[in-house]
């Protein structure tokens, strides 16, 4: 299994504390504040039952069994390399928040009801339990503070195809100076 796809938090922290929400819309309270937090992960597919519309996928936040129509999984067999990008929401009108169109688009998207089972503020670690089941994700502790045992939100997850390095643009060829030029000679050109 490859390592956690980690580097931070990859998308951003965003604090509204619009405080407009009710408590049917996404689990939020009111007067809570509202995030999104995203994470990406690296994912080997360890099941495909087309027949059932089952995607089976092992993560390092945790195993995942995802709803898949068959246009879906087409593309996909036991062992294969996906990337599962996860959006932990809080919002008084997630309905409301726009998607990112990204290209190519997504094998698969699914909006779950996430229920936090655990709360670890040291490590900003949080459990949670959805239809697709159990994740851990890294949260940063200004969201962390507003949540407590027991809240629902809302889980995003996309599934793509893993892009392979070779696939990525090429760097260009001129000189370059400044932070560029420094991260150009330390890391080099992309191969």
């Amino acid at each position: 299994m490859r390592r956690l796809v980690f580097g931070g938090i990859l998308a951003a922290l965003s604090t509204f504390l619009d405080g407009a929400g009710s408590g049917a819309a996404g689990g939020t309270i009111p007067g809570s504040p509202s995030f999104v937090v995203g994470q990406r992960f690296e994912a080997q597919v360890i099941d495909v039952d087309r027949a059932a519309g089952i995607l089976r996928l092992k993560t390092e936040a945790g195993p995942l069994r995802l709803s898949a129509p068959e246009a879906a999984t087409a593309p996909l067999k036991k062992g294969d390399a996906v990337v599962v990008d996860v959006a932990l929401i809080r919002h008084p009108a997630p309905a409301g928040l726009a998607r990112r169109h990204e290209e190519p688009p997504p094998l698969l998207t699914q909006r779950l009801r996430a229920s936090i089972t655990g709360i670890h503020r040291s490590v900003e670690l949080v459990a949670l339990t959805t239809a697709a089941g159990r994740l851990t994700l890294a949260v940063p502790a200004n969201a962390i503070a507003s949540l407590h045992t027991g809240d629902v939100l809302l889980l995003d997850l996309t599934v793509r195809v893993e892009s392979e390095p070779a696939a990525l643009p090429a760097m260009e060829a001129h000189p370059r100076g400044g932070l560029a030029g420094l991260l150009y000679m330390i890391f080099g050109r992309g191969k």
